[in-house]
């Protein structure tokens, strides 16, 4: 594949990765000058209608998301036989070698890899896709640390009835959850199971569940609880709370895990120190912008009631603070009745002023008024009534609704009976009516595709059959019950036949063996089949030119234009004289005694023989010294020198002579 461009766009550099069911190779895009990653089904696999189904499956779940914490998918095709998937170019590692390189992670590390895959999970739940094989081994790591999502080829829309309909168990066995491992519903917190074990993995090193079989490993699943990750961490600290959010995702009952990535993510931000009492206030306090009536710019006539009470406070507080002997002294009885004068005109006014201010303030009150029921009102009979109460008539969307009629209100911003003040906006959304639902046509289209085309158009899966087709690939369908482009409701069940592929038929292989090629060739032709590749072999049995084995044997039962291979005799094998061989003189055996140092308790001991072309080591051992001396026996021919060092210090050099 290296060098070979697909698509007429996309030119494959070298191969990145590869899985049981494809390869992924690095190619460079012509047309946008940017590097990204394709997924090549196995050749080996094309013809199986089960893997082209999950290949495309993986293309359909993928290409309907769009987050930061998933490998995007820019396209995907079929040329000459070869199914890919042209995805984004991730320049890092998967989990899964990063902690085999790491060992374990820390905690922090590990919350924001859990947080980053949880919030590509709520994305794809979101958009009701279940991942359904959610492991290190899915999760690519980039050089910045952001986490990725990759690899939906078993994701499965979420529905009521996700469930495992297969003989086969679907997912990786050491992260799939009970409910997989029974082959029962899967939903959501299927997913929540798994991060479970990936965050299991990633602040322990180990996974919570193995065996020596998968077997034994989907048994544990169901019914052994795990080890808490602080028994198993080692010298990495686990909080109480990270600890309790891993136990909570492996709760072997879904009902009693997070419900959702929702309630995850809150947990796993709570960890980061985010206070969400804080964040509840906030939203309180930073309310939305609202439309206020205006107040007829009254503000140039408001009097400061704050001073007119501070001054006649210091006007009472003057007459009233006069000393006992002014008002024994008979020369200032006349003042005294001045005051009483003073303080009776300042009370009259202050009295006035501020009976002036309640009367002023009146006219400023707006008053309040209910607003009204207005669902399943007419438009025009909605507004004209919200109008009449002073308040501000809006129509902010219109929608299908199957009930409320056409024209119709069918939601409103403020409830019935909330009082608001006049010329307050109250928003409403108009029905459009029943939404009226055409058949799509299914023909020509893949059968995993059918469940979506459906769901988009407000209809259900009915029955599916399965038949040969001369004009349909497997796994198209052929037909559809009701109808393309007719009328239906909402709900109703749509049923479709999917081709097998054509109708298979079987001959019987005819006898070629000891016929020539020519009229062998023609009855392998005759009986329905096609003549394969040809090979000659030597034969002491069968002449030259005659077929001496064919690649399926006679009268067997075979496919339909298979192709037959033949093996052609080329005749008696030519025998070569072999040339006479010098026979090698017969190697002697001498005995060398050597003397063992006793200052030693073990030596190592090593022999060379000397020769014109470089030395070679005959022995090499380390040896106890106890005995005192040892024996090696030497083999040798003709005349040799050989060296002795013990402790690779010369002990002796002699020169043996071999008989």
């Amino acid at each position: 594949m290296i060098g070979r461009i697909i698509g007429n766009r996309y030119e494959i550099i070298e191969k990145i990765g590869g899985g049981g069911m494809s390869n992924v190779y690095k190619a460079k895009c012509n047309v946008l000058n940017r590097f990204v990653a394709i997924k090549i089904l196995r050749d080996e696999l094309t013809q199986d209608s089960e893997f082209v189904d999950k290949f495309k499956q993986e293309s359909l779940s993928a290409a309907s998301l769009t987050h930061p914490n998933i490998v995007n998918i820019y396209d995907t095709g079929i040329e000459d036989e070869i199914y890919y998937i042209v995805m984004e170019y991730v320049k890092g590692e998967t989990l899964k070698n990063y902690i085999k390189r790491k060992t374990r992670l820390s905690e922090s590390e590990a919350v924001k890899i859990s947080r980053q895959v949880a919030e590509a999970l709520k994305h794809a739940h979101q958009n009701n896709i279940v991942h359904r094989d959610i492991k290190p081994h899915n999760i690519l790591l980039t050089e910045d640390g952001t986490a990725k999502v990759t690899d939906f080829g078993i994701a499965r829309a979420s529905t009521s009835s996700t469930i495992n309909n297969t003989s086969n168990v679907i997912g990786s066995v050491h992260y799939f959850s009970p409910e997989q491992a029974r082959g029962g519903y899967v939903d959501e917190k299927s997913d929540i199971y798994s991060l479970g074990i990936v965050m299991y993995e990633m602040i322990t090193g180990t996974l919570p569940f193995d065996a020596d079989n998968h077997i034994s490993v989907a048994m544990k699943q169901i019914q052994e609880k795990p080890i808490p990750p602080s028994k198993r961490a080692g010298n990495i600290k686990i909080s109480k709370n990270y600890e309790d959010i891993i136990m909570k995702c492996l709760e072997k009952h879904q009902s009693f895990r997070f419900q959702n990535t929702d309630e995850l993510l809150k947990k796993l931000d709570a960890l980061n120190g985010n206070n969400e009492n804080e964040k509840e206030e906030r939203e309180i306090i930073d309310s939305p912008t609202i439309e206020i009536p205006a107040l007829n710019k009254v503000e140039e006539n408001v009097i400061n009631i704050d001073l007119i009470d501070e001054n006649s406070n210091k006007a009472f507080r003057s007459f009233f603070s006069s000393d006992a002997e002014d008002e024994k002294d008979e020369k200032n009885d006349n003042n005294n009745n001045k005051r009483i004068t003073i303080a009776a005109i300042i009370s009259a006014l202050v009295i006035a002023v501020i009976g002036g201010i309640i009367v002023f303030k009146s006219f400023l009150y707006i008053p309040e008024v209910p607003v009204p029921d207005l669902l399943g009102r007419s438009e025009e009979e909605a507004e004209k009534l919200i109008e009449d109460l002073g308040l501000t008539f809006k129509v902010s969307k219109r929608e299908y609704s199957n009930e409320y009629d056409e024209g119709h209100v069918m939601e409103q911003s403020v409830d019935e009976g909330t009082k608001v003040k006049e010329n307050y906006p109250v928003e409403v959304v108009i029905s459009k009516g029943k939404k009226e639902i055409i058949v799509p046509n299914l023909l020509g289209r893949y059968a995993i595709e059918v469940g979506s085309i459906l769901n988009n158009a407000g209809l259900l899966e009915g029955e599916a059959r399965e038949e040969n087709s001369d004009t349909y690939l497997a796994g198209q369908i052929i037909d559809q019950f009701p109808e393309a482009n007719t009328p239906a409701k909402e709900n109703d069940k749509v049923s479709y036949v999917v081709s097998i592929g054509p109708k298979i038929i079987y001959v019987k292989m005819p006898n070629v063996l000891n016929l020539n090629l020519e009229t062998a060739k023609l009855s392998i032709i005759q009986s329905g089949l096609s003549v394969g590749q040809i090979n000659e072999e030597p034969s002491e049995e069968i002449a030259e030119g005659l077929v001496m084995r064919q690649s399926v044997e006679a009268e067997q039962e075979v496919e339909q234009g298979t192709p037959i291979w033949l093996t052609l005799s080329s005749g008696k094998p030519q025998v070569e004289e072999e040339e006479p061989v010098e026979p090698i003189p017969e190697e002697g055996v001498f005995p060398l005694a050597i003397s063992l140092p006793k200052d030693k308790d073990k030596v190592a001991i090593v022999i060379q023989r000397i020769a014109q072309d470089g030395r070679e080591v005959v022995y090499s051992e380390e040896v106890d010294t106890t005995e005192g001396s040892i024996l090696v026996n030497v083999k040798g021919s003709g005349t040799g020198i050989f060296e002795i060092y013990i402790d690779n210090e010369l002990y002796d050099r002699v020169e043996i002579t071999f008989e």
